[in-house]
């Protein structure tokens, strides 16, 4: 199981009803290798269908921008409102790879110390009650090494319709703490002293979050929005709700065979109080500009964002692929390290309610694709899941084969 996919440990004892494999077409020929020679639209279209997606934006950067954007199906089925430039999708864990942008904007302004005590910048006491003795450090935080861990059951139940009112210090220090109000043995830290494993960590990420707020004196979205976003000139990119047109928004689906729009069931509009791990919404348009700016080495259009030495810190290998419990190809700060068609790539995917996304560039030399969809093709419950998987990953594959040919 992908560790990215935290929620399906529960939506597989959910109510949902699994796809039966006779009542439903098979994608077994599915894939890059047994469609390549489609025209690429055809292409992604029968991998949308095969994938059981509704809607799509594709963003391809080469050369420090953007070289081809395209869309397809529809962000929202009940009004058949297709999917467009301005069309936003959550992001799921690629929210993450801003985070750590964020959280290197202060490294770089002298305000965070990556290897310095968390709780220099804290007002509660943060330590591994296994390990009282072990400083836990924004490094960790970023690299999942800290030993914070939490369930799936933990984190859909926080899933809620609209923004949330719960902030993160509400949010982490009762579950942090011994003794507080949400605080469990076992769970909220796993036996690992600092450093020691790889643990994936949401609410790791979401701590790295607050450090933001708590050296910035602003909320986290609101120092995101500031410092990160409005610097790059993205409009339509928050990790609010209420900062975004919601008739701009991709309407979530989760598939369900035999319920909805052709298995399409639409899901509210909801958000996380971990927000920094999981919430940020944006357009392929926008988010390619972003991964552009990390290409380039933090500076796009006469904009730094960040020094080249500090882009360079957060995409590196810092937890390789051999390390305990690792099961990528290396882990930099809150940056991923994985093979694309054999090709060593740096970036991050995602899986939440209504949204499988994917965003990787390629290191050898600076090609980026994203692909955003509204649809859970890695959460859902059904007999052909791993083909569907395929189908979704193939039309990534595809756009880096196109790559080539762009100018």
């Amino acid at each position: 199981m992908r560790r990215r996919t935290f929620l399906s440990q529960v939506l597989a004892a959910s109510t949902l009803s699994a796809c039966s494999s006779k009542d439903e077409a098979t994608p077994s020929d599915g894939g890059a290798d047994a469609e390549a020679k489609l025209p690429l639209d055809d292409f992604v279209k029968e991998q949308l269908a095969l994938a059981k997606l509704p809607g799509l934006s594709v963003a391809v950067i080469k050369g420090g921008k953007l070289a081809l954007l395209k869309h397809y199906g529809f962000a929202d089925l009940a009004t058949s409102r297709p999917v467009a430039d301005d069309t936003a999708f959550v992001l799921a864990s690629v929210s993450k790879t801003t985070t750590g942008t964020g959280a290197m904007t202060l490294v770089e302004a002298g305000k965070i110390n990556l290897d310095e005590d968390v709780n220099t910048y804290l007002s509660f006491k943060v330590r591994n009650p296994k390990f009282p003795d072990a400083k836990v450090t924004i490094r960790h935080l970023m690299t999942h090494t800290s030993g914070i861990t939490e369930t799936a059951a933990r984190l859909v139940s926080l899933a809620k319709p609209g923004d949330p009112t719960l902030s993160l210090q509400q949010l982490l220090e009762p579950y942090l703490v011994p003794g507080g109000a949400t605080y469990v043995e076992g769970e909220s830290w796993n036996g690992n002293a600092p450093g020691a494993k790889f643990v994936y960590s949401n609410f790791g990420a979401a701590l790295a979050g607050h450090v933001i707020e708590r050296v910035s004196g602003k909320s986290f979205a609101a120092y995101m929005k500031e410092a990160v976003f409005a610097k790059l000139g993205l409009v339509s990119t928050s990790f609010l709700l209420a900062d975004l047109d919601p008739s701009k928004i991709a309407t979530p689906y989760t598939y369900v065979f035999g319920k909805g729009v052709n298995g399409q069931v639409a899901e509210p509009q909801t958000n996380v109080p971990y927000l920094p791990a999981t919430a940020l919404r944006t357009t392929a348009k926008e988010l390619a500009r972003f991964l552009a700016c990390i290409a380039r080495g933090g500076e796009i259009d006469g904009v730094r964002l960040l020094s080249e030495a500090s882009v360079t810190e957060m995409t590196r290998v810092q937890v390789p692929a051999d390390a305990p419990g690792n099961d990528m190809d290396g882990q930099g700060l809150l940056f991923e390290h994985r093979p694309i068609l054999g090709a060593p790539c740096v970036g991050h995917g995602g899986s939440y309610y209504g949204a499988s996304t994917r965003m990787h560039l390629r290191k050898s030399d600076k090609v980026g694709v994203i692909t955003l969809a509204n649809g859970d093709v890695h959460l859902r419950i059904s007999l052909t899941k791993a083909d569907e998987l395929a189908a979704y990953e193939a039309i990534e594959h595809r756009f880096y084969e196109e790559a080539a040919s762009l100018p």
